[in-house]
């Protein structure tokens, strides 16, 4: 198994991302299939293993391409979301899962549109950004901002991200949230405490940039540097699972994460 995979397995929203995916995501052999904003590769992998499938994982910048092409080779590719170089109508399946990082969103859509074959079927993932959902909120509280995420905007809510998807030329067919109270709770507690700890190490080394704005480890030598930590982690983690579980007392609630399924109209 691949460190991205095993660091994958070890939160509780990503496994859940996971749950969804493989729920709802259809049968993809014989299709052309990209992910844009792929990150580690994990998700993309995930697919092509799963639903089968031609994919390509297209990151968001040359960093997360060399992580991605760790696990994709020759199929990760860093990608301008805002004019992709595939030719129109190239694939069967578009799944868009950082638009929140991208800053002109309504350009990405525009060419997730264009990429896509009239039949095909678009995906979105993306944080679920809704009034009613406080931890957000909270983020920016304990020194999670926007600026550490890389984000330019929280997220979007669902009428939002409808709206957003139907100027570019979508139709949703399908929208639900996943990733509860519970479990968010765990990830900004998680996310909080590996940020505190990294701008630690930054004054103490004088190192800046990425080390001191990561909330999260995003390399091999990350979590080399951090063993001990994530053995430790390791050994709570079904605990952290069982906590998350109480997410089924409360379905009625949104999710922290929109998950939505479009088509051309």
């Amino acid at each position: 198994m691949s460190w991205q995979t095993d660091l994958s397995l070890l939160s509780v929203k990503k496994l859940q991302k996971l749950d969804t995916l493989e729920r709802l995501f259809p049968d993809c052999t014989g299709k052309d299939c990209i992910e844009i904003g792929a990150e580690k590769g994990v998700v993309t992998d995930f697919l092509r293993r799963r639903k089968g499938g031609r994919w390509i994982a297209g990151t968001l910048n040359d960093d997360w391409k060399t992580v991605a092409a760790e696990l994709m080779k020759d199929a990760a590719v860093w990608v301008n979301p805002e004019a992709l170089f595939f030719p129109d109508q190239a694939f069967d399946v578009v799944l868009v899962s950082r638009p929140e990082h991208v800053l002109n969103d309504h350009l990405l859509f525009k060419e997730a549109h264009r990429v896509l074959k009239p039949d095909g079927r678009f995906y979105l993932l993306t944080p679920h950004h809704e009034p009613d959902l406080f931890l957000n909120r909270l983020k920016e509280k304990v020194g999670l901002t926007l600026e550490q995420y890389d984000h330019f905007r929280p997220g979007y809510g669902s009428r939002d991200a409808e709206e957003r998807l139907a100027a570019a030329g979508f139709r949703v067919c399908r929208m639900e949230s996943y990733c509860r109270f519970f479990s968010e709770s765990i990830e900004l507690f998680l996310n909080a405490l590996y940020a505190l700890k990294s701008r630690k190490r930054a004054r103490e080394t004088g190192e800046t940039g990425l080390l001191e704005a990561s909330y999260r480890p995003t390399t091999l030598g990350d979590l080399n540097r951090n063993k001990t930590l994530f053995q430790v982690y390791r050994k709570i983690f079904p605990t952290l699972k069982i906590i998350s579980s109480l997410d089924r007392l409360i379905p009625f609630t949104r999710g922290y994460v929109l998950f939505a399924e479009a088509v051309k109209k």
